[in-house]
């Protein structure tokens, strides 16, 4: 049944093949019929009887013809296909590579950015802290609260271009938008500070940025024990939402809340 199957190469030989002897038969048959009856053989049963074999060699032909097309296009097929194949390995390599790049970045940037100084006098550690994220993130204005044990109220610990004539003022858990930020332990990104709301001020004059990050600081424990708040002129973007997250559980691993 394989040799009968209209897809097997050889079935247009055979059928040509067929043909030919049907040809050949006819044509011997009214040959020996003419012979037998001393009539010559007219041309038109000549032409008749090798027509089927003119024929079935034209469709063999044509068959050939669209097997070697047909065989093209699969080659250039089977080729797209293992160009596509390619493709999307190198795509899957190219993103685990940007994947683990960023991962090694933002722990390269934390290295930087924490300080390695003692932290019995936290103002001045967090003013190192503060410095050290302006520098490696182009924030232009940093303020850092922790969380005082006795009254639990987050007090204002050090500032990085903070101008202000009085004392930044203390909240609890809930109170005010970073107080929220405690409660709920979560980073927030604002894209659009009211006017106002914060004044850089430079030799320059004076500016307000419009982009503004509250991150918390939490500890082992997963308890706020402190909140930064960055301020900058460029939007903040996810990967620094990463970053600053990252940052605010190395900072609660680092800091001593019990004292």
């Amino acid at each position: 049944m394989k040799t009968l199957n209209p897809s097997n190469r050889f079935v247009p030989t055979i059928a040509l093949l067929i043909l030919l002897t049907a040809s050949i038969m006819v044509f011997s048959q009214l040959y020996n019929t003419t012979m037998e009856t001393g009539k010559s053989l007219p041309v038109w049963t000549i032409v008749l009887s090798i027509l089927p074999f003119l024929l079935g060699f034209w469709l063999y032909l044509f068959s050939a013809r669209q097997r070697t097309h047909i065989q093209s296009l699969q080659t250039q097929i089977e080729s797209l296909k293992m160009q596509v194949e390619n493709f999307m390995k190198s795509q899957k390599k190219e993103t685990s590579q940007e994947i683990r790049k960023e991962v090694i970045d933002h722990k390269i940037l934390l290295e930087k950015i924490i300080p390695s100084t003692p932290t019995d006098d936290l103002v001045s550690y967090g003013e190192h802290l503060l410095a050290n994220i302006a520098k490696n993130v182009e924030i232009v204005q940093g303020l850092l609260y922790l969380k005082d044990i006795q009254t639990e109220l987050f007090k204002f610990k050090a500032g990085y271009a903070f101008y202000s004539e009085t004392t930044p003022p203390e909240y609890r858990e809930g109170e005010s938008l970073a107080g929220q930020v405690a409660k709920n332990k979560k980073l927030i990104n604002i894209d659009s500070i009211p006017e106002g709301y914060i004044t850089i001020l430079s030799g320059l004059g004076k500016g307000t940025p419009k982009h503004l990050i509250i991150a918390p600081i939490l500890s082992p424990d997963n308890k706020t024990i402190g909140i930064f708040e960055l301020a900058s002129f460029k939007p903040f973007t996810s990967d620094h939402e990463e970053l600053f997250s990252q940052l605010g559980r190395k900072l609660g691993e680092v800091l001593n809340v019990n004292k």
